[in-house]
């Protein structure tokens, strides 16, 4: 999820302990991290001066933190794939053997340089106050880390569920139109029947797909594996109107996101109307995010005769919110005329 609740960029498809030292922004909130540690440290009663104090603890603290990032930025995929606690207990000990490095040779310059008491920078017990506020840093750290881990798994848990749910929840009634379509289409156009078979199978194929994401163009195939079947139904009463980005083809979307929004807006839009109607579905980019928009007509402000519980745009709606937070929209606009869901999805590489 992109879900930015900590100075982590949060993404919930990887469930393990370390996040990512390798991206710039977490290496750039771990330096403001530092700096603000270091002046809390700074205040405490120092033999120099504040800030001669500061450029110090700041430059010991950004050498440590940037070595520690370093190593868990090359470390991760091992410790991630390790047990929790094992992971836990190895970070900790590269981190801690980190800070004893570095403080030896921090250590060993200043005896290099023959620097007394008043002109040394380090402080009583150098070594001893270092490693113990390091161990305290790290504790904590790892706490944080450990307790985003199960957050991110319960999220992702509950998102599993959700989309299992959807899964479910194939309307009876379309199963039953597709197989008196496919019954009634044997006799005269085996050809057509085959091939709403195969149309058939397909979309119950993604619904028992144990998978959180697809990309848009897999998106699009089940739904029009999904029309396919519906077109043969309705005939000419059915329109659909494409307004498709190629060039978005491969950005990962939520499983089972447009399909049961094209499903709605045939059932509620396009059953009730003698005539029919069309149906417009895009996939445009705006302002960084894939904009997503499916609409159906009202028939003159007419209510559709079917009673809509909006459980596939509930479950979708939860989904994206719980995937990418504020960065997404689960938008409905409607009028007298058009019923419109408009979902926006943030343009990254990550996962749900």
């Amino acid at each position: 999820m992109n879900n930015k609740l900590s100075f982590i960029d949060l993404n919930l498809s990887d469930t393990g302990l370390l996040p990512n030292f390798c991206d710039v922004n977490v290496v750039f909130m771990l330096i403001l991290l530092v700096e603000l540690l270091a002046l809390v440290l700074t205040s405490a009663p120092a033999t120099i001066n504040f800030w001669d104090q500061l450029a110090f603890i700041s430059m010991l603290m950004l050498w440590i933190g940037l070595l520690n990032a370093a190593v868990l930025c090359k470390a991760r995929r091992w410790l991630n794939a390790l047990p929790s606690q094992s992971g836990i207990f190895f970070s900790f000990i590269i981190m801690m053997l980190i800070s004893l490095i570095f403080s030896l040779v921090v250590i060993a310059i200043n005896n290099q340089l023959l620097l007394d008491d008043l002109t040394s920078p380090l402080s009583d017990y150098f070594l001893a106050r270092i490693m113990l506020i390091s161990a305290v840093i790290y504790a904590v750290l790892l706490r944080y880390f450990y307790v985003q881990q199960q957050w991110k798994i319960h999220i992702q848990s509950h998102s599993k569920a959700q989309i299992q749910a959807l899964r479910a929840r194939i309307r009876p009634h379309f199963l039953f139109n597709s197989m008196n379509t496919i019954a009634s289409l044997i006799a005269f156009s085996p050809e057509k029947a085959e091939k709403a078979v195969v149309d058939l199978s397909d979309i119950f194929r993604a619904s028992l797909r144990e998978q959180n994401t697809n990309t848009l163009n897999d998106e699009l195939e089940l739904t029009k594996s999904y029309l396919a079947i519906e077109t043969l139904r309705l005939g000419e009463r059915l329109n659909i109107e494409w307004n498709i980005d190629q060039s978005l083809a491969d950005t990962e979307v939520p499983a089972l996101c447009l399909q049961p929004l094209v499903e709605n807006a045939i059932y509620h839009g396009i059953e009730p109307l003698t005539d029919g109607g069309m149906i417009s579905i895009s996939a445009t980019h705006k302002d960084n995010k894939l904009v997503l928009c499916v609409s159906n007509p009202r028939g003159n402000g007419a209510m559709s005769k079917h009673e809509s519980n909006h459980m596939a745009q509930e479950n979708i709606h939860q989904r994206l919110n719980l995937a990418y937070g504020k960065n997404a929209s689960f938008i409905i606009k409607e009028d007298k005329l058009t019923y419109t869901v408009v979902l926006e999805i943030p343009l990254t590489s990550q996962s749900i």
